[in-house]
């Protein structure tokens, strides 16, 4: 009888090819490569750097056209306060016209009665001051100069005080006439007949610009005020001229009037003494400007 061939394992048959059953088709599905959504593309920042760029233009614009024009803090400020010398002084005062600035620091403590009208015209000048004719001697220690600021033409006197040099004067078109002397320590007393001697010769020496003169035959118990105002008076080239004479012996007083002219403008003043003082007949008050 015959047997099949044994074997640890029954034999099968040849393997149908896997595919679709019949009746079925293979979903296709195309490649993937790990792509993933596309994000949205950024919008271009060119449009705001141009912007940003025009509004620095324009902003470093504004800056340098203040900057150096107006109110010019990019431009180097000029020295508006070395007097230690007539030179400097005279820089300073149209340095200080130019930067309308530190000028009060520049006159003398007592200082001409037309410097406050020349102050009031610098302050209000427009553009560079400069000095029109330099530093020069007029005097032993007094010196001169002219500064010009658009149409403002001015002679300055400038004169030693205990810091340096100050502005004692200062005169529309032309230079201020020098002192006589630049002490203020009086003459010793002079002889005098009377209230009318005494204010004579007052008088002179305010036209001979001579304080110490001047001050000589002042009352020693005269206020301050008339001394310092004398003093004024004679750094502004006062000219006094006697117009008459009121002697009242019962009052023990004699009133000069006077027509002063100062910086080209005329009024009418008056010098008065006191005929009964201890030391002789002496002036009391003296104003060219009020009578």
């Amino acid at each position: 009888m015959n047997h099949p061939p044994q074997g640890p394992y029954p034999q099968q048959g040849p393997v149908p090819p896997r595919g679709p059953r019949p009746g079925q088709f293979q979903q296709q599905y195309p490649p993937s490569f790990g792509h993933y959504p596309q994000p949205p593309k950024k919008k271009s920042k060119a449009g705001l750097w141009i912007s940003l760029g025009a509004a620095v233009v324009v902003l470093g614009g504004a800056v340098a056209f203040t900057g150096w024009v107006t109110p010019g803090f990019f431009k180097e400020k000029l020295d508006t306060t070395s007097r230690g010398t007539p030179e400097q002084t005279a820089q300073s005062v149209a340095n200080s016209i130019t930067e309308q600035t530190g000028l009060d620091r520049l006159w003398c403590k007592i200082r001409s009665k037309r410097t406050y009208t020349a102050d009031e015209f610098f302050r209000n000048a427009r553009g560079e001051a400069k000095i029109s004719n330099p530093v020069h001697p007029t005097g032993q220690q007094e010196r001169a100069a002219t500064i010009t600021a658009g149409d403002l033409t001015y002679g300055i006197a400038i004169i030693p005080d205990g810091n340096g040099w100050c502005v004692r004067d200062a005169k529309s078109g032309g230079e201020p006439a020098p002192l006589a002397s630049l002490s203020t320590d009086p003459k010793p007393r002079p002889q005098v007949k009377d209230g009318t001697d005494a204010a004579t010769k007052f008088i002179d020496a305010v036209n001979a610009r001579d304080i110490p003169a001047a001050l000589s035959v002042m009352c020693r118990d005269a206020p301050d005020t008339t001394r310092s105002g004398t003093q004024q008076w004679i750094y502004g080239e006062t000219k006094l001229t006697v117009r008459k004479t009121d002697v009242l012996r019962t009052a023990g007083r004699t009133i000069v009037h006077v027509d002063a002219k100062v910086d080209g403008t005329s009024s009418e003043g008056r010098v008065e003494t006191d005929d009964d003082a201890a030391d002789g007949a002496c002036v009391t008050s003296f104003d060219p400007t009020s009578d």
